[in-house]
């Protein structure tokens, strides 16, 4: 595997070739790493992630954040990961037990309708209309309408404001999209 360390994130690496595909090495699946972008970390790095606190991982699949969270807080405290999707949670469900975290409880919920009290931290990596991974995949440029985008639009604001709703005074919340559109920011 050819890979170098990230400057600004201890905990990261890139790959840059691997001769197997890193999700079938034996340190993928004994949960000692999990697959995702550099630039996911930065969300939960700016989070301000410290042990026992109570945080909400608001759209949380397939895991691989709420992970990170839990590993900065050492599992403890309490780590409310959430999703709406029925597919996603069972991803989220088995990359968190893949890679040994204990202090995450899992809901599967409309995640504007969260009820679990006042929390520390919340984390907001929104649904998206995809306009983030057209360099990957240029369909979702004629796939998506204005309505579209627009309906996005106002969901994010209601998860926003929930996010808001859910903060101890003095928390963080840290809202995160891949969408490259001005409206969504």
């Amino acid at each position: 595997m050819d890979m170098e360390n990230i400057e600004w994130c201890d905990d990261a690496l890139v790959i840059f070739n691997s001769s197997v595909p890193v999700g079938a090495t034996p340190e993928y699946l004994a949960g000692y790493l999990i697959i995702q972008g550099a630039s996911s970390m930065l969300s939960v790095l700016n989070l301000d992630v410290k042990e026992n606190l109570k945080i909400i991982d608001m759209c949380a699949a397939p895991g691989g954040k709420s992970q990170y969270i839990s590993a900065l807080m050492n599992n403890t405290g309490v780590l409310y990961s959430n999703d709406i999707s029925d597919d996603r949670i069972k991803a989220l469900r088995s990359n968190l037990l893949r890679m040994g975290v204990t202090n995450a409880i899992v809901t599967n919920l409309d995640a504007r309708k969260l009820n679990f009290g006042l929390v520390d931290r919340v984390l907001l990596d929104a649904p998206c209309s995809g306009t983030g991974v057209i360099s990957k995949d240029p369909s979702i440029k004629m796939s998506r309408t204005v309505d579209d985008i627009r309906k996005t639009v106002f969901r994010q604001k209601e998860l926003i404001l929930k996010g808001f709703d859910m903060l101890k005074k003095g928390g963080v919340m840290v809202y995160s999209t891949c969408s490259v559109l001005t409206e969504r920011k």
